[in-house]
């Protein structure tokens, strides 16, 4: 499987696209636009759309996603249009997929929570649109996500493994451990997985005594939170990590309504929730593990932007890529996962994050 770190391949294009950009430009105007120069490449549809189609829209997860895309959309001066469902549901996921497929856009980005997705993606490359898979994916190989040039987020039995470090660097190597976590979501599970693969082999004093599942709800993280706190919140040196961006607020919150008080237990948790990063501030969590979400999506459309100028399609690996069944786009771009603790929180806050405002990106 090719891999490839994200910040050495983002160099590399990112010198192709200052040599792309010295040519003469497009004149055309996109919808919305302000007219003018289209872009960075001189050979692309002036009028190009991108399209993210996924589950969860709504979920507070995704904020720094929705500000990348604007940011993305701005940058290249593409349309960029978010469809799906605002809760969870990958069936409608799916649908959103060959809705876009319809409108023929310049590509897509996805997610794979489950394989519900995979025909939609299927016959968007069929179509000849290329297809990003961001956050999470099934499987190994390009077949497993349906033929679409790449995969861009964390390693997610990696960020677990990270996330069992993390513990061990607040709470030391030893203690009685309830995991928290929407079971069954492909991501989520890899990430239990790198926990307690990593615990076993090098703390074993950590004793997992529950795994409880919160269903990515803040509502059920929250009763989860109680059943943890009334069950196992007498147990000596008690550790909790959440896997998904419930989790967090979920256990604090259960513990501010149970009178119980900071510090308590050593949480560490994913994602950066505004609620989880004000919980931090306040010392109910020790530390945050968050995927460079924002990273993900403009990667998705850099790339994408490249390909349908024909500098990644076209990069000479044999005398003919699409014939010899081939790409120059690594299989996998991963990520790594980055803490935020009480040292850096005020960094992540939504009231410093950059407003940014643009026709060119619906949703």
């Amino acid at each position: 499987m090719k891999k490839l770190g994200l910040l050495s391949f983002a160099l590399i294009l990112g010198a192709a696209i200052l040599v792309a950009g010295c040519g003469p430009k497009s004149s055309g105007t996109a919808a919305g636009g302000s007219g003018g120069a289209k872009g960075v490449y001189a050979n692309l549809d002036p009028n190009r759309t991108y399209y993210l189609c996924s589950s969860h829209q709504a979920h507070t997860y995704f904020t720094d996603s929705h500000i990348a895309l604007r940011y993305a959309a701005e940058y290249f001066n593409v349309n960029i249009v978010a469809s799906g469902p605002d809760a969870w549901d990958t069936a409608l996921q799916a649908q959103a997929i060959e809705q876009a497929i319809s409108k023929q856009p310049a590509g897509i980005i996805t997610r794979m929570w489950d394989n519900s997705p995979l025909d939609a993606i299927r016959q968007a490359r069929a179509a000849g649109i290329p297809v990003v898979i961001t956050e999470t994916r099934m499987g190994e190989t390009q077949d497993d996500i349906g033929g679409a040039l790449t995969y861009i987020g964390l390693n997610n039995y990696d960020a677990g493994k990270d996330t069992a470090r993390e513990l061990i660097k607040h709470a030391g190597n030893s203690g009685n451990l309830v995991l928290m976590g929407n079971w069954g979501a492909s991501n989520t599970d890899a990430k239990r997985q790198g926990v307690e693969d990593y615990l076993r082999a090098n703390a074993p004093g950590w004793q997992i005594v529950a795994a409880v599942d919160d269903k990515a709800d803040t509502a059920a993280a929250i009763e989860a939170g109680k059943s943890i706190i009334n069950n196992y919140g007498s147990r000596s040196n008690l550790g909790i990590i959440g896997l998904d961006s419930s989790s967090g607020t979920g256990i604090s919150q259960a513990m501010e309504e149970l009178n119980i008080p900071a510090g308590t237990a050593t949480i560490v948790v994913h994602d950066r929730e505004p609620s989880t990063l004000d919980y931090i501030e306040k010392g109910y969590i020790a530390a945050t593990l968050c995927n460079k979400t924002a990273s993900d999506e403009y990667m998705a459309i850099l790339i994408m932007e490249d390909w349908n100028n024909g500098g990644l399609k076209n990069v000479p690996l044999s005398s003919d890529n699409t014939a010899a069944g081939i790409t120059a786009v690594p299989d996998n771009m991963y990520v790594t996962a980055f803490a935020i603790t009480k040292d850096n929180v005020k960094y992540f806050k939504a009231d410093v994050m950059p407003d940014i405002r643009t026709s060119l990106y619906n949703r």
